[in-house]
């Protein structure tokens, strides 16, 4: 799924695996600083860049999600 194009839709069935990979990048994020040192500079801010955007991208489908579970028991 591309992460970036506006046309990409998303929403809770692509929850588990946005979570997956979200977990995954900061599983590297939180190695210890030795081993996290080892790592490309390019590549850490890759991740840390991946981390947000997909923070962002769960934010905006968790808030939708309870948007439409609200809209749906006043509707």
């Amino acid at each position: 799924m591309c992460l970036s194009c506006p046309n990409a839709r998303r929403s809770a069935v692509h929850l588990p695996r946005l979570t997956t990979a979200r977990n995954q990048a900061l599983t590297e994020l939180e190695l210890p600083k030795r081993d996290r040192e080892a790592l490309p500079r390019l590549q850490l801010t890759a991740l840390t860049d991946f981390v947000a955007e997909l923070d962002e991208l769960i934010k905006g489908i968790r808030t939708t999600t309870s948007d439409e579970e609200i809209g749906n028991r006043h509707g």
